[in-house]
């Protein structure tokens, strides 16, 4: 009877520790999404994370819709950094440019994904649950955004003059910064973490928040 007292308590103390450790392992689950979304995706360029290989991109595109901007009345030029723009934005629109061949687009849609995988994983925080749409609210936006983007820069390159192309080269800018900054969409003096303003920087706020929270960072 002894012997199989001291058997049944080792069965449950192999249980418990089983359990610690599975529990641990989706946990790990919750957490590995997360790390897809800022640090590390294998298929992104230098497998970095979907959040910040969209930035990244976006910025590339910042840049080249400035100077496209500072065309100098040349309809050549101003079509060229407008492509140069919309490859960052979506490698798919436009083959070629000094872009990182990810896109603003597929960054930010990998990195909303991943977030809610990580808020779906079992034994995913309450942090990462109650807080997620915080991170793809504005994710959502940046997309979005980057997609009216795209549309005003082919409207651009389809132009036969620089007075034809100036209007929807100004929405283009004004969209990608938007993507990137968010808007103030209600005037309130702040920009929310919201479908309606957030956008990149936001979400990575937010995100960063998150990650503070389950020692990640």
């Amino acid at each position: 009877m002894k012997q199989r007292t001291i058997s049944m308590a080792g069965c449950c103390v192999a249980l418990a520790l089983m359990s610690g450790v599975q529990a641990e392992s989706t946990m790990n689950v919750a957490h590995m999404h997360l790390e897809h979304v800022s640090t590390s995706w294998p298929e992104a360029p230098g497998q970095v994370g979907f959040m910040t290989v969209a930035l990244q991109e976006a910025e590339i595109a910042q840049t080249h819709v400035r100077l496209a901007e500072d065309h100098n009345g040349d309809l050549a030029t101003l079509k060229q950094h407008v492509a140069h723009a919309l490859h960052a934005l979506d490698p798919d629109e436009q083959s070629s440019g000094p872009g990182l061949g990810f896109g603003v687009i597929e960054g930010a849609d990998g990195a909303e994904k991943h977030t809610l995988y990580a808020a779906q994983s079992p034994g995913a925080s309450d942090n990462i649950i109650n807080n997620n749409l915080r991170v793809r609210n504005p994710l959502r936006n940046a997309e979005s955004l980057a997609k009216l983007a795209v549309r005003a820069g082919n409207t651009a390159l389809d132009a036969r003059s620089v007075s034809a192309a100036q209007e929807p080269l100004d929405d283009m800018a004004w969209l990608i910064n938007a993507l990137v900054n968010g808007v103030d969409e209600n005037g309130d003096g702040t920009i929310d973490a919201t479908r309606e303003e957030g956008g990149l920087v936001v979400a990575r706020e937010e995100l960063t928040a998150i990650r503070q929270v389950e020692g990640l960072d």
